[in-house]
């Protein structure tokens, strides 16, 4: 069996990918809310690039000088857009992150064991959180726990996969 790097005092099934409870909770809150960000931000300069032509498009520039500034005042109006966007996204998807991470973590210490199945139920009961905050009808909410589900069986799937080929016992796989 290989010891865990990341703290000796933790009991096994606290560590998730070698991370205590807290540095994977705030990673994946971290990451989620970047990557929202990026989603976001692309959506609100493409937005706002679309929104700046389609109101300049009567008065187009003709010199060198006009596409110029015309360019430059799009430049900023597109930057303007996409943070503006990117920011609500990022405050999401970390938030959602923050969410599944956190439903995992306390199933973890409910069940006192760390496998497919506490990541399977945090990202069902995720996905009914955002069908309930959102008001999403019945086909959207079923959709939203598919997905919830689905991430919850990828993320810990990969998990147990990791835990067995470092030499760690996953419950399901013992034979008796």
């Amino acid at each position: 069996m290989v010891s865990n790097s990341a703290s000796t005092s933790e009991p096994s099934y606290t560590l998730r990918a070698n991370l205590t409870p807290y540095q994977r909770i705030s990673t994946t809150s971290l990451l989620g809310g970047i990557w929202g960000f990026i989603l976001g931000s692309r959506e609100g300069a493409k937005r706002s690039s679309l929104q700046y032509l389609a109101e300049r498009a009567h008065i187009l520039p003709k010199t060198k000088e006009q596409w110029y500034f015309y360019h430059k005042n799009k430049n900023y109006k597109v930057i303007l857009g996409a943070v503006k966007v990117g920011l609500p996204y990022a405050a999401k998807m970390g938030s959602l992150c923050f969410l599944y991470s956190g439903l995992e973590t306390a199933l973890d210490f409910i069940r006192k064991e760390n496998d497919i199945i506490n990541s399977f139920v945090a990202g069902i009961m995720s996905g009914a959180v955002v069908s309930g905050i959102y008001r999403l009808p019945r086909q959207s909410t079923k959709y939203a726990l598919i997905i919830g589900a689905s991430i919850g069986l990828m993320t810990g799937g990969l998990q147990d996969i990791i835990r067995h080929k470092q030499g760690q016992k996953i419950w399901y796989l013992e034979r008796k």
